[in-house]
């Protein structure tokens, strides 16, 4: 697992730059009175640039490897953060913000990947577990040292770029070949049917709908609901984010100990109930940071254990990777646009009316059982 760690902090501190680059580009691009819909757009370039190579990684994992795979979707995503460091004209931004993209689609995918399928078994969640947490961490630091030390976006450039190259070093250090085998029907017309990976797409995307997706919207309720202040609507981005980074650690310990079907299917009713808790509890302004916490704590756990269940029961499927990155990418994406329907309908009710079926028609797929492989550990290396 050592080498699997190394590349597992190189890739986390090259989310630290991405995550302090991105938004400050596009508050910079506010200021520069760019258009709304230029701002939108160069916001989605990376995520749409993730989505349409995440099908390609199934092949790029079987033909050049982990470790090979990795290193060109760092290279990609560090030549993404030093063209954005650099360049203050849109165009060369937004190829910035693809090549950051296309890198996270492979980079991202290597590391789930490594984490899922080497880790001990008996230890796969207190493993993902802490590794999501560290995710988690690495994208609240980025936007924080903005602030922090009075940052720019020149000065913030800089700071970019030494990380970029600092997140290199774990990779030239200790290299990036992993001995991880791949399961004979990682084809697409092996033997693995689409229905097997079903369960996985659909708690994908609930993970991504309420861990980011609500992000937008939680903030806007609590202001509709009066529950709090307009100035301090956003400090419930924050608590959903502290709320994911808090819970993914105690989740894969508990998926550890009592499996994790069980806990899939509590953390779909919980969800389901906070949804309810925020009309039927009008007037109590607490329910609305309480839910805020729910979202983020049971959404990221939901991801975290549908990511454990890769680890158990498809080991050496790199589909089952990519399926699970892209359902909880879309669902991040759609959330917003689903959820604000709902709220255009009704501020009270709107959320449970656009989001409780989702949970709804999840509670059967929750029913995950591990197909544990052949020796009950993974490389160990």
């Amino acid at each position: 697992m050592q080498s699997v760690w190394r590349l597992a902090f190189s890739s986390l501190i090259d989310v630290v730059a991405v995550a302090m680059m991105l938004p400050l580009i596009a508050l910079f691009m506010n200021e520069q009175r760019v258009s709304p819909g230029y701002v939108g757009l160069y916001a989605a370039v990376p995520f749409a640039a993730l989505l349409v190579n995440l099908p390609l990684v199934p092949l790029a994992m079987r033909r050049f490897g982990f470790g090979k795979m990795f290193g060109a979707g760092l290279l990609l995503s560090s030549a993404g953060i030093i063209i954005s460091a650099l360049s203050r004209d849109y165009a060369w931004l937004c190829v910035g913000a693809a090549l950051v993209g296309i890198g996270a689609a492979y980079r991202w995918s290597a590391v789930e990947a490594m984490i899922a399928w080497s880790a001990p078994i008996h230890s796969l969640g207190r493993v993902t577990g802490l590794y999501q947490t560290l995710v988690a961490a690495a994208y609240a630091i980025g936007p924080f040292l903005v602030p922090l030390f009075a940052l720019t976006l020149d000065s913030a450039g800089y700071v970019a770029i030494g990380l970029a190259v600092a997140s290199w070093l774990p990779v030239l250090i200790g290299g990036t070949a992993e001995k991880v085998q791949f399961a004979t029907n990682d084809t697409p017309g092996g033997n693995a049917s689409w229905r097997v990976f079903l369960p996985l797409a659909a708690l994908g995307f609930i993970g991504g709908v309420f861990e980011v997706g609500l992000n937008v919207l939680a903030p806007i309720q609590a202001e509709r609901l009066g529950a709090i202040a307009t100035d301090s609507a956003i400090i419930l981005t924050g608590v959903i984010a502290v709320a994911s980074l808090v819970m993914q650690y105690p989740v894969g310990r508990l998926a550890d100990r009592f499996g994790i079907g069980p806990m899939m299917q509590i953390l779909c009713a919980t969800l389901l109930l906070s949804l309810l808790a925020v009309p039927l509890g009008s007037g109590i302004d607490a329910m609305i940071w309480l839910a805020a916490i729910i979202w983020g704590g049971a959404g990221g756990a939901i991801y975290t254990l549908t990511m454990i269940h890769v680890g158990r029961s498809f080991r050496g499927q790199s589909l089952a990777v990519s399926i699970v990155i892209a359902a909880y990418t879309v669902g991040g994406a759609i959330a917003p646009a689903l959820g604000g329907l709902g709220l255009d309908l009704s501020t009270q009710w709107g959320l449970a009316w656009a989001l409780g079926p989702l949970l709804l028609l999840a509670w059967p797929l929750a029913r995950l059982r591990p197909n544990l492989p052949r020796g009950d550990h993974g490389d160990t290396q």
